[in-house]
């Protein structure tokens, strides 16, 4: 067993992993601040550029120190809180007189998510052991899945709708079978998590219709769509709907399945109707809390959006602003994906209380 799971964990981190195949971009590490000056150009823009020491930490200039200008823009929402000690990004590119001139790209953020994503597995494995850890691999080979096959399945024109249907049925096996195993309860939650994402994708679809989205929901998007061509973009909004509401189905099915599974076992002679009457009452109860988490999880996500829409709703019209595809959108995946959450609990809630009955015919 144990070898099974390092061969699953090489295969999530092989599968997850990029190439840099890109060398203009290294890491490198900030010293010390050695001076500022004025700029003689671009005045309007920069106020001034400071120039600090960097020590480079990849490639074949590794361990050199040089000199980078940094440049401190007016509008300060262009600025990179740069500060000593810092990992940053360097962009190089080689200069007319041949030499490489080196820019700070970005901040350097790897290690920090690294240390973020550390302290999520520890707390993990310390709340839920052995099943805990179980749980993050389940996730890592589905992460895995999404950007091994669903991607590129979309990037050379397959169903958005399929492909993300093909992911739940994937997501929902490996994790079930992981934590569960293949016992009566956990065929149940798949088949109750399926059918719950199913809908809510089928149901935004028909609605995507409806509404006439497109797919592209604001202005930068639609700067993409020399990209997108062949790539099935209105899809895509349905897509988001399976794969984004996927983990709270999931969640709903598998809770529901194990409740009923025991009480069936603690008192055989219980009839179907009470296990469905019971199902649908623990269903309720979860039923408030998964809703609410993913319709806050949509909103969170917009966050920003929706608050540039309250700072000019003077400026627009209710109508207005119910009909900018990307508040369409987001109605359409937090709906949809509520609902597949409460096709998930009668679903489930019959499945598991009516084995008996089902094995008898």
């Amino acid at each position: 067993m144990k070898k099974i799971f390092v061969l699953l964990f090489i295969f999530v981190l092989s599968a997850i992993s990029f190439s840099d195949q890109k060398d203009n971009y290294i890491k490198g590490r900030v010293t010390q601040k050695v001076r500022s000056y004025e700029p003689q150009e671009f005045e309007d823009e920069v106020v001034k550029v400071d120039v600090y020491n960097v020590i480079i930490e990849d490639g074949i200039d590794s361990g050199k120190v040089i000199e980078v200008d940094f440049p401190i823009y007016r509008e300060s929402a262009f600025n990179i809180p740069l500060k000593e000690g810092m990992d940053v990004v360097l962009y190089t590119e080689i200069a007319d007189d041949g030499k490489n001139v080196y820019y700070i790209s970005d901040i350097d953020k790897r290690n920090n998510m690294l240390l973020l994503g550390g302290l999520f597995i520890v707390l993990t494995f310390i709340l839920s052991r052995f099943k805990g850890l179980k749980a993050i691999l389940a996730l890592g080979i589905t992460v895995a899945g999404i950007f091994k096959f669903f991607l590129p399945g979309v990037i050379y024109g397959y169903s958005p709708i399929l492909l993300s249907v093909i992911m739940a049925f994937f997501a929902s096996l490996v994790t079930i079978f992981l934590i569960s195993g293949f016992n009566h309860k956990g065929k149940v939650a798949m088949a109750g998590s399926i059918g719950g994402v199913a809908f809510a994708g089928i149901l935004s679809y028909i609605f995507s219709i409806k509404m006439g989205i497109t797919g592209y929901s604001d202005i930068d998007a639609l700067n993409y769509a020399p990209m997108l061509v062949g790539i099935k973009v209105r899809e895509l909004v349905s897509a988001g709907v399976i794969l984004g509401s996927m983990g709270a189905v999931m969640d709903v099915a598998v809770s529901i399945s194990s409740a009923l599974d025991e009480i069936k076992q603690k008192n055989p002679d219980l009839h179907p109707m009470e296990i469905f009457k019971s199902g649908m009452n623990i269903g309720s109860d979860i039923i408030g809390t998964m809703v609410n988490t993913l319709i806050l999880a949509y909103i969170g996500s917009s966050l920003f959006t929706v608050m540039l829409i309250v700072m000019q709703r003077t400026e627009y019209p209710i109508i207005r602003i119910l009909n900018f595809e990307f508040m369409a959108v987001e109605v359409l995946r937090s709906l949809s994906g509520s609902i597949g959450i409460l096709v998930a609990v009668p679903l489930t809630s019959y499945l598991s209380s009516f084995r008996g009955e089902m094995r008898r015919i």
